[in-house]
């Protein structure tokens, strides 16, 4: 019987720390999403303005017309990846989350 009770015992604490695990697992995704879409708009203004530059000198100072480039890129908002990668990497964690 206090085999039992250890037993429950110790599962509730298996399950509570999973809990927090997926719960900090969670919040450190989102953090990492914010902070990368933080710097990617940080590079995208850097790029524009290179852009902007670019088109400066080969209209005023070398009289050439000027096209601006489609870089795929500037389209993205947030980390880049497909959702067979994340899908994969979701079935992973949560096996070792399981213990699997």
């Amino acid at each position: 019987q206090s085999l039992e009770l250890e037993l429950e015992r110790v599962v509730g604490q298996f399950q509570e720390t999973r809990d927090r695990m997926r719960l900090l697992a969670r919040s450190s995704a989102e953090r990492f999403r914010q902070v990368w879409i933080v710097n990617e708009e940080e590079a995208k203004a850097l790029i524009r303005e290179v852009l902007d530059a670019d088109r400066i000198i080969h209209v005023q100072q070398l009289g050439m017309p000027w096209e601006e480039p489609q870089f795929w890129f500037m389209d993205n908002v947030g980390p880049l990846g497909g959702s067979q990668e994340k899908r994969e990497a979701m079935e992973l964690a949560s096996k070792l989350l399981e213990g699997g």
